[in-house]
């Protein structure tokens, strides 16, 4: 390590003078008659150490001229298969931005696609502990595209954003909350504009066709479900300006309104529906507190803050047919949220009331609920422990009543050794209880982890043993193992399944990648079922801004539920999990990539500055330990922001690209309306990456469950 840093010290050293050099001469002209003095050589970067070296790509020579721009396009050829059909499709997709002085950065990402194929699955409601319910739909793997426009600027410190295409719609910062029930994002096919002032005051209008991103194969967007319409607005009303102000008070009002909205699978059959909902937050010191501490995070995170979010949601509805004789079918839903930090503990608690059939336009909202609950944590450097209750029952009385209650804890023994445990039970009519014992241990051949799952209920035994590793490879490599062995009962049929996984990148010659993910599971016995979910990468960059890349994906059978047991609140919020029947594709795509402009290209940049690439995956949790394992898959249709003004989307395996951003430090935000609830960003939802010359900088997110 000595000998490589006195290596580097002195190439650094040698740049400098060259650089040196160069500047004097271009600061002293040369007097008259006289040849100019010699020039030192430009500093051309050089090996300095020993070992194999991956070349890099010619770099493409680019305009400086107009405003700052960039592009990818993509010739794609996919070939799809299933037990039923074969086809082949052609795709024709881009990328690009444009950033402009006066009317804010554009994005466009378009996937046009040629002869998409219909495919037909079921969407599976439920978890351990809950009950199932069963719906058919049909998706069609058919184009997507959208186009945003962020930072458009007014006068008095106002600016406007819109985005048309296959969105989201769009909504106020308070409809996240700071709680567990959070208002859907409607996916559309339309347009949504919002003008803001940052901080204080949001105004947000949104239109289109009902519809949802498959994802099946490659990434698609399924319309023909019904429309939807919404208007909302957000504001400061008191207290101090800023994120951080005490005693700020804040209020936000969101009506949306579906129509002729089929989700139960039954032709013919459509309904209507409006909800309007509205909530009042407040920042400031604990009444039992003097004064607010240091540290990270918002108010509701730091000693002696506290945070207090109250919302209220009434919906209305009832079938699209005009001759149909049923009333509106009406339901009021509330509920009160607030967190807090004493000198030992973080605390949060909640209460919520929510009547049947209460809705969110085309989607669901907990209902026939209602309860309380309370979650305290406390931790070192070197443990953690906490806890949550939670005591609920039916708004109906159709259900029995339901405590739920959940402890987990962890220590580090010293730098390579930890411990974890989560112990979960809940009583009622979907009474269950699991637990899970995790050995995390760091060594030379990289980072183990053992971990045991059980859970026990009614018609339910599962236990589970694996063991993941994370292997310490080369710096440019990533690889990773997953392997576990499953013995359940599930309604009176006894499996023995066993769960594998690879997870990994590396490096190849001229500057080619390869990416690839296998997932899998293979039954023991006569009566066993198999899953499997592979995806293979190649991108290889051939000068110039031309590059091919070959993918082939299959997937065959439905993932394991996770075996853990949740609360009925947690259970209420679950989206339906897709299945649909084995499909095999394999995908040729020849993609080229320019840039130009002066002001600011490429992404966040300055005039003459140089670029590299950022890139990374959004991926399912799943242990919430923060890191990607080989048996937790990727997230699609998830949107991703840079500096808050460059947008672009992940594919269906969760993986997303700036091909194009300037060097230095920059901030990657993943927006938190496209996650599929009721999962959220595990800790902030933006990272500071920093961007080096013709480097890749990779930078991951983590989104999980609440405990």
């Amino acid at each position: 390590m000595k000998k490589r840093a006195l290596r580097t010290a002195l190439g650094l050293c040698g740049a400098g003078t060259a650089l040196a050099g160069a500047g004097a001469w271009a600061q002293v002209p040369a007097a008259a008659g006289n040849p100019p003095p010699a020039v030192a050589a430009a500093y051309v970067d050089r090996v300095l150490e020993e070992g194999p070296v991956v070349p890099e790509a010619p770099q493409a020579e680019e305009p400086s001229t107009g405003w700052p721009r960039g592009w990818s396009a993509e010739l794609q050829s996919n070939r799809q298969s299933n037990s039923a059909v074969k086809t082949q499709s052609q795709t024709l997709t881009f990328s690009g931005f444009l950033d402009t002085p006066n009317y804010g950065a554009f994005s466009a990402n378009l996937n046009l696609n040629r002869n998409p194929a219909p495919v037909y699955g079921y969407g599976v409601f439920g978890s351990s502990g809950s009950p199932y319910s069963v719906v058919p739909f049909t998706a069609r793997n058919g184009s997507t595209w959208r186009v945003d426009q962020r930072a458009m600027p007014f006068d008095g410190g106002w600016f406007g954003n819109s985005s048309v295409g296959n969105i989201n719609m769009g909504s106020t910062p308070l409809a996240r909350g700071i709680g567990r029930v959070f208002l859907p994002s409607l996916p559309i096919e339309g347009a949504s504009v919002s003008i803001e002032q940052p901080g204080r005051t949001q105004f947000n209008a949104s239109a289109g066709r009902l519809g949802y991103f498959d994802g099946l194969a490659f990434e698609g967007f399924s319309a023909g479900r019904g429309t939807a319409a919404s208007v909302g607005a957000q504001t400061q009303i008191a207290g101090g300006d800023g994120p951080m102000a005490l005693g700020r008070t804040d209020a936000a009002v969101q009506f949306v309104e579906a129509r002729n909205v089929n989700t139960s699978g039954v032709t013919g059959y459509a309904r209507d529906t409006r909800t309007l909902w509205g909530a009042v937050s407040w920042q400031g010191l604990a009444p039992w507190a003097d004064t607010i501490g240091s540290g990270t995070g918002g108010i509701g995170d730091r000693i002696g803050g506290m945070r207090v979010q109250a919302n209220l949601v009434h919906s209305a509805g009832r079938p699209s047919d005009a001759s149909s004789q049923a009333p509106f079918d009406s339901a009021t839903g509330g509920w009160l949220d607030a967190a807090w930090r004493t000198d030992w503990l973080q605390q949060s608690a909640s209460v919520f009331y929510f009547q049947p059939s209460l809705r969110w336009g085309s989607d669901t909202l907990p209902n026939n609920l209602r309860g309380a609950s309370w979650r305290g944590d406390i931790s070192t450097r070197q443990w953690q422990l906490g806890g949550n209750v939670e005591l609920s029952d039916s708004v109906s009385g159709t259900q029995r009543r339901s405590l739920y209650a959940n402890m987990f804890g962890r220590y580090r023994f010293d730098s390579r050794d930890a411990v974890s445990g989560n112990v979960a039970a809940r009583s009622g009519s979907f009474a269950a209880q699991s637990a899970q014992v995790t050995w995390e241990h760091q060594s030379d051949w990289g980072y183990t982890q053992w971990r045991t799952d059980a859970a026990h209920g009614v018609d339910l035994r599962v236990l589970r043993t694996g063991i993941d590793h994370a292997w310490r490879v080369g710096e440019a490599q990533t690889l990773s193992t997953s392997l576990a062995v499953e013995q359940s009962n599930r309604s009176g049929g006894s499996l023995r399944t066993v769960y594998w996984g690879v997870l990994g990148t590396t490096p190849l010659v001229a500057g080619a990648r390869l990416d690839l993910s296998l997932r899998g599971s293979n039954g023991l016995g006569g009566n066993s079922t198999r899953f499997l979910s592979a995806n293979a990468r190649l991108a290889w960059p051939l000068g110039r801004g031309w590059s091919f890349i070959t993918q082939a994906t299959a997937s065959r059978g439905q993932e394991a539920l996770d075996p853990a047991v949740v609360s009925a609140l947690t259970a209420a919020t679950l989206q339906p999990t897709l299945i649909v029947p084995s499909t095999r594709s394999f995908m040729l795509v020849l993609r080229y990539e320019g840039r130009a402009g002066s002001a600011s290209a490429p992404i966040g940049g300055a005039p003459g500055l140089g670029d590299g690439r950022l890139e990374g995956r959004v991926f399912f949790d799943q242990n919430n330990n923060g890191r990607r394992e080989a048996n937790e898959g990727g997230v699609g249709g998830v949107t991703v922001r840079i500096d808050r003004r460059y947008v672009t989307q992940t594919d269906a395996q969760g993986f997303y690209s700036f091909p194009s951003v300037a060097g230095g430090s920059h901030e990657v935000e993943l927006v938190q309306d496209t996650l599929p609830l009721p999962w959220s960003s595990a800790g902030s939802s933006t990272q500071r990456v920093d961007i080096r010359l013709r480097g890749t900088a990779v930078s991951d997110f983590a989104i999980q469950k609440d405990r």
